[in-house]
This record gives structure tokens, sequence and C-alpha cells, in this order.
């Protein structure tokens, strides 16, 4: 947590204030009114994408740094988020409760992460989504930001394999462009998921 407290400080928005591509390329699947949770969200640039879109949207971050930079922006873009100071290890979603959940860049070890991504799809009520956006192992061979550490990265096929009662409507890994703020810049190798609930 200190080590995002310290990425966070400062007046600039680390990931920038944009919300992640793969998030804006999906907008055509969300609802139009509903709950949304953008977990590990940080400076929270996607949950106020989520907001501005009209859901009802929850920013959650081990940071409460990045946490109050998002309300701050939240406040900015003239939307309404609320925002939720914890680790993801430390609680329990509620079944049935969310609309839209969004994983982006909330890279997490194993078991945790497998833990999490059952726990988001439990948390999904019927038709819900799940949308992601993380770098993959191949991410070690470029320098545009990410874990330097394996089992920090994720592939495909095991983010599919742990979103238990959900359909997976896309799943990609490949090369992107990235230019979000000084965290994410220049080819970047990452790894996009999008599921919904049954």
């Amino acid at each position: 947590m200190l080590m995002w407290n310290e990425k966070f400080a400062g007046d600039a928005y680390f990931y920038g204030v944009a919300p992640c591509e793969w998030l804006v390329m999906n907008r055509h699947r969300y609802p139009t009114g509903g709950r949304a949770l953008a977990i590990g969200d940080g400076e929270g640039r996607n949950g106020v994408y989520l907001a501005s879109l009209g859901l009802d949207t929850t920013s959650l971050d081990q940071s409460e740094v990045g946490l109050a930079k998002a309300e701050k922006l939240a406040a900015a873009r003239a939307v309404e988020l609320s925002t939720w100071h914890a680790d993801l290890a430390d609680i329990e979603l509620a079944t049935d409760h969310y609309d839209v959940i969004v994983a982006i860049y909330a890279h997490l070890p194993q078991p945790l992460r497998a833990h999490t991504h059952a726990a988001c799809a439990r948390a999904l009520k019927p038709g819900g989504l799940f949308v992601l956006e993380a770098f993959h192992p191949k991410q070690l061979n470029y320098r545009s930001g990410g874990p330097k550490i394996v089992d920090l990265l994720y592939r495909a096929e095991d983010v599919c394999s742990e979103l238990h009662g959900l359909t997976v409507l896309d799943a990609q890994e490949g090369l992107t462009q990235l230019a979000e703020g000084t965290g994410h810049r220049g080819p970047g190798y990452v790894t996009r998921v999008v599921a919904r609930r049954d």
C-alpha cells in the first residue's frame, strides 16, 4: 500500500485521467443503469468513466491517496463516485449485486487472483459483465509498465478458467500501444477479457 501511496502522490495522475481503451471499446455492452465496481482502480480514471455513463459506480483500491484523487477527478467531471478503501484480500463482495465489474491492471498473485475473479463472478447479477485488461507474461520483454514478477502477469486462458459461471464473450492477447499517463507508455503486451454471467 505504501508503494501505491507514493506512486500516486503529487498532482499528476500516474496513469492519466482517460479510461483504459479496452473499457471504452466495450461501451456498447454496458447497461444504461445499474451498479458498477472498479477493483484496483487507483486514481479513479476507470470508475469515473463508468460513472459518466450513468452507472452507480464504486472505485475500490488499497491506496487512500489514489482514492482521494479519484474523488477529485469525479468532482472535476461532475459525476457521482463512491470510493471503497480496502485490500481485496480482506473483503467479501455481495452476491448478485453488480451489473458491471471491471479489473483494469489489478495485478494480483495466485491464489488471490483466482479467489478475486471467482468472487467477482458471484457478485455479478445475471447478465452482468466482467471486463479485464492486464499485462501478459510477455510484457516482461517491454518497458511500458507493469509488474516484473511473472506470478503477477495474466494469461487469458487462466483468467477465463477463474470466472466460474460466466460465458466468455471475448478473450485476447497481444501487443497494443499504451499512452496512459507516465505509468503506461509505449508498446505493451496485454490480456483482455470480457465475460457475462449466465
